[in-house]
């Protein structure tokens, strides 16, 4: 990680060094008593954290925050159908890290029912989203929920503008064809690991998604999220917008 995440800004604070975050400190960071360490608070500021080795089995560390962290989010809004929870695990952290604004999971028609169920849609998800931003050295997590269908997380999404679907078999044109107007955000799909029914096909087609392709190659779903998403954010820069616009 390239900064700690805290949920809410504090003075200072105390953690035993059994914790994972003290261990990270010790034998990653190799922190020493005097040494400052990166934090950030979800939403908030970043700052610097003063660290102290207790002889008590603790580290205590307090805080200078700087002003509010500038949003650095991606105007894009990413629709995943429910695939294995490992493949799900690895999509949130990745698009947490990548600056997604949003990210729904929704059920498709290629989706196993069991995969709802995961322990992955309890707690878990919420701390793979800070993992991501802390990689990105980002205090800015994406809006993260999990819905029962296509249909429905179109119309949860807050984005409604250029829509794009990833689809290597009936793609209309490439993704390096995309042109994003400036004031306009991104909805983009991103099918489960057996890929959409003809029906989800039919459907986005006549949500006005544009099926888009990244080449010959099948690709994984947590591949074809890194690779369609940091394409698109590569022509974006926040308070400028979309390149070539």
């Amino acid at each position: 990680m390239n900064l700690f995440l805290l949920k809410q800004e504090v003075a200072s604070l105390e953690w035993s060094v059994d914790d994972p975050r003290a261990i990270h400190l010790k034998k990653v960071l190799r922190t020493e008593t005097g040494d400052r360490v990166d934090f950030g608070v979800v939403d908030g500021p970043r700052g610097k954290g003063l660290v102290k080795w207790t002889g008590s089995g603790t580290v205590q560390i307090s805080f200078e925050w700087n002003g509010p962290h500038p949003n650095d989010l991606v105007p894009i809004s990413l629709l995943v159908g429910l695939s294995r929870p490992q493949t799900c695990r690895k999509v949130i952290e990745q698009a947490s890290a990548l600056g997604v604004s949003e990210l729904i999971f929704f059920r498709a028609e290629k989706s196993q029912p069991s995969y709802e169920k995961s322990s992955l849609w309890d707690e878990e998800w919420q701390r793979l989203l800070i993992k991501g931003a802390e990689q990105a050295f980002s205090c800015h997590l994406p809006r993260c929920e999990k819905v029962n269908c296509l249909e429905t997380a179109i119309q949860s999404s807050l984005f409604s503008t250029t829509r794009l679907a990833l689809d290597v078999y009936e793609a209309s044109q490439s993704l390096s064809e995309v042109t994003i107007p400036n004031n306009e955000n991104t909805l983009l799909a991103v099918g489960p690991e057996r890929g959409w029914s003809q029906s989800e096909r039919e459907f986005l087609r006549d949500q006005k998604f544009t099926l888009s392709h990244m080449g010959q190659r099948v690709l994984r779903v947590e591949t074809a999220v890194v690779a369609s998403v940091g394409y698109l954010s590569a022509n974006y820069w926040p308070g400028r917008g979309w390149a070539g616009e």
